[in-house]
C-alpha cells in the first residue's frame, strides 16, 4: 500500500464461516486483537473497519489512512475453539511517494464531471466512492 492512502485486505476462512475472525499486528506480540464485534456489518475498530462476513467466510479489513507504522507482519485468523485458532500470515509495506498524491479534491456541478488523477503507468487505477463507514466502494478500475 501507499502512505496516505486505503488498502483492502480480504482474509480468508470459507472453512469457518460463522466462527469470530481478527486480525493482530505479531510485532506487538498480537497482544490487541482487533475483530468487528458483530457479524456482517462493517465497524471501527481504532484506525481500520472491519466486516466479518459470514456467507463467505471472510474477514475484510480497511485501512482508511496507511501510515509508516502500519507496515510489518499480520496474523489474520479465526477462533475455532477455546483453545483452537486457525490463521494465516501476511506482509504489509508501506510506500511513499510525493509524486502521486493519494487524495485529488474536485468541485462538480450536475451534468459532465471530469477528473484527473496523475498515476504511473504501471499502477492500477481505482476509482470508488466513500460511504458512512468510511468504505471505499469501487466503482470502476483499470489495469
Amino acid at each position: 500500500g501507499y502512505s496516505g492512502g486505503g488498502l483492502m485486505i480480504k482474509c480468508e476462512h470459507p472453512q469457518y464461516k460463522t466462527k469470530p475472525k481478527y486480525i493482530c499486528k505479531e510485532s506487538d506480540g498480537c497482544s490487541e486483537r482487533k475483530n468487528p464485534g458483530v457479524q456482517d456489518e462493517w465497524m471501527e475498530n481504532g484506525d481500520v473497519s472491519l466486516y466479518d462476513d459470514t456467507r463467505a467466510g471472510v474477514l475484510m479489513v480497511f485501512f482508511r489512512e496507511l501510515k509508516a507504522a502500519d507496515a510489518g507482519t499480520y496474523r489474520c485468523g479465526v477462533n475455532v475453539s477455546h483453545y483452537t485458532e486457525s490463521f494465516t500470515e501476511l506482509q504489509l509495506s508501506v510506500k511513499h511517494d510525493a509524486k502521486y498524491p493519494m487524495d485529488v479534491t474536485e468541485t462538480a456541478y450536475p451534468g459532465k464531471v471530469s477528473i484527473t488523477c496523475q498515476i504511473p503507468e504501471e499502477h492500477n487505477v481505482h476509482f470508488c466512492k466513500e460511504d458512512d463507514n468510511h468504505i471505499c466502494q469501487n466503482i470502476s478500475s483499470s489495469k
